[in-house]
């Protein structure tokens, strides 16, 4: 009787290797879980399981039998915004589910925002203030007036009067947003058919768990894109997802995983080109106590304030208009704010050595060589020894400006962090600022 059950001991853990192995195949490495020794129970939360290339094969040949066979054959895994059922995150979260990580993450927001009139006034006041103090600055590159005029055409009415509905709509409706900046990457486009936008949603979500090879696994379940500017997302496991959802995660990751938070003192960070507030959105929530401030051209930055405050309602948001009688004081001012949105000529007006980390991402190496120096020497002066540059940005030059490689570094840098994970093709370069 012993040697029976011996044997029937050995088939239960060949039974457990061979699943093991299997797993091995389909799983990447963090996601494969020691088995239990005798029943060989595999992992069941979906959340914790990141697809290898193997694995994300069968998961793209799943999904479109899935599409072809209408559900026939398998059950398909994403939903999309606008073409499919709408989920109601409240109510799907109610309790959890091992198909999604529980409780829900913060940055999964489903309930819509109201937007007080004076916020949406004031948005359009710093507009116009911002255009008087540069036109005293600098001239208008060609893009920017070309950029200006859009925008007037786009979000204001033949009574100079804001359109509401064109700003709470700016990434619902790609011809809004990239009639202006061209980055926008829809993955749900509603004059496409639905076979279509659903190919492109497999896609997305393979490189999704690609990117779980570089990403922390934690981040990874937590990122969610936010439904602000009225933007249709892939839905998966829970989240929701995009293109540039993932270009974010990449920076605040590496932010995360290499910049220690200063400790008992209120961090400053400078976004130069911050874009509508993506980035800043996700490393505020990792970044809790800190100034994010957000510097672009005036017309982007009416987005990022519509973007940020949709999002986050409770924070304190400056527009131009709350700081523009605090100038002398501006380093102190800010401090009792999350987020200062406000133009490039503000540099002018931070205090030397008063900020922790400065970021750009790509948009540094796309600039006339006037803005790059201006940009350049305001990051040397207003940067602590010992603290922190982050560039993402192309090293070569192009028609469009100066790759890094040819940038006046005005300081030395201790080079922290180098990757190369990211759908620009990039470097991601954090450099330390060293002591003159």
């Amino acid at each position: 009787m012993i040697y029976i059950k011996w044997i029937a001991q050995r088939i239960i853990f060949l039974r457990r290797n061979l699943i093991e192995w299997w797993k091995k195949l389909v799983y990447q490495k963090p996601s494969q879980f020691l088995l239990h020794r005798f029943n060989a129970h595999t992992c069941p939360y979906e959340s914790m399981i990141f697809y290898s290339f193997f694995g994300r094969v069968l998961f793209n040949l799943k999904e479109f039998m899935a599409l072809v066979t209408n559900d026939r054959v398998f059950k398909k895994s994403i939903n999309l915004d606008g073409m499919d059922k709408e989920i109601n995150y409240d109510e799907l979260y109610k309790k959890g589910s091992h198909q999604y990580l529980y409780p829900k993450s913060p940055m999964l927001n489903s309930s819509s925002m109201h937007i007080s009139d004076a916020y949406y006034q004031k948005i359009a006041n710093s507009l116009s203030l911002a255009y008087e103090y540069e036109t005293k600055e600098k001239d208008m590159s060609r893009e920017w007036e070309r950029i200006s005029k859009e925008f007037k055409t786009l979000f204001f009415d033949e009574n100079n009067k804001l359109k509401r509905e064109s700003l709470e709509n700016f990434r619902g409706n790609p011809k809004i947003y990239n009639s202006i900046f061209n980055d926008q990457y829809i993955y749900i486009d509603k004059e496409s058919s639905y076979a279509k936008n659903y190919l492109y949603a497999v896609d997305l979500v393979s490189e999704y768990h690609r990117y779980a090879t570089k990403i922390d696994s934690a981040l990874l379940a937590s990122v969610s894109e936010s439904a602000a500017g009225a933007y249709l997302s892939v839905n998966y496991r829970a989240k929701k997802l995009s293109d540039q959802l993932l270009l974010h995660m990449v920076v605040v990751n590496d932010i995360i995983k290499n910049i220690p938070q200063p400790s008992g003192t209120k961090e400053v960070i400078l976004d130069i080109g911050t874009g509508f507030g993506g980035t800043a959105r996700l490393l505020s929530y990792y970044r809790e106590n800190s100034t994010q401030v957000l510097v672009d051209l005036p017309e982007t930055l009416m987005l990022t304030a519509y973007y940020l405050k949709y999002n986050f309602p409770n924070k304190k948001i400056a527009l131009l208009e709350d700081i523009e009688n605090n100038l002398e004081n501006f380093s102190e001012f800010i401090l009792d704010y999350d987020f200062v949105i406000v133009p490039p000529f503000i540099l002018d007006y931070l205090d030397k050595k008063s900020i922790d980390l400065v970021m750009n991402i790509a948009s540094l190496a796309f600039m006339s060589k006037e803005y790059l120096d201006y940009y350049l020497e305001h990051i040397d002066r207003v940067l602590k020894d010992g603290s922190y540059f982050y560039s993402l940005n192309t090293t070569e030059d192009s028609e469009w400006g100066i790759g890094s490689n040819n940038w006046e570094f005005k300081s030395n840098y201790l080079t922290v962090s180098h990757e190369f994970n990211n759908r620009f093709s990039y470097p991601q370069w954090l450099g330390k600022k060293l002591e003159k």
